[in-house]
């Protein structure tokens, strides 16, 4: 890649982070890859882990916030990692960080393990 085209490239990634539109991750190669990632995701660590133990044949729901719209599902028996709160979501729901953030009701989830 000629000096030309990684200046451009620098430049512009460059404007994108002073205009806070997103983060811009940027590996000069020999093909110039820009990937962008969402603003403030920052790295968690998990607090504790559990099993998804769905009592029903459907899959459970996770949702964006305590009694939210619904995101995205999970199977039985999938292991999620459980992230901090601050209490304000109640004991009936769990914050998850991987294999997706959002919010699970407590009551599927069985064989936690905390670290703390």
């Amino acid at each position: 890649m000629n000096n030309w085209k990684k200046y451009l490239t620098t430049t512009a990634c460059a404007f994108l982070c002073l205009l806070e539109l997103k983060i811009v991750a940027q590996a000069i190669t020999t093909e110039t890859n820009i990937r962008t990632i969402p603003k403030y995701q920052l790295a968690q660590t998990p607090i504790g882990y559990c099993t998804v133990g769905n009592l029903t044949d459907s899959p459970l729901n996770v949702r964006d916030k305590p009694d939210g719209e619904i995101i995205d599902t999970l199977e039985s028996g999938t292991v999620v990692a459980l992230g901090v709160t601050d209490g304000s979501e109640g004991e009936n729901w769990i914050r998850i960080i991987t294999p997706i953030e959002g919010y699970v009701s407590a009551r599927y989830l069985k064989d936690c393990q905390y670290k703390y």
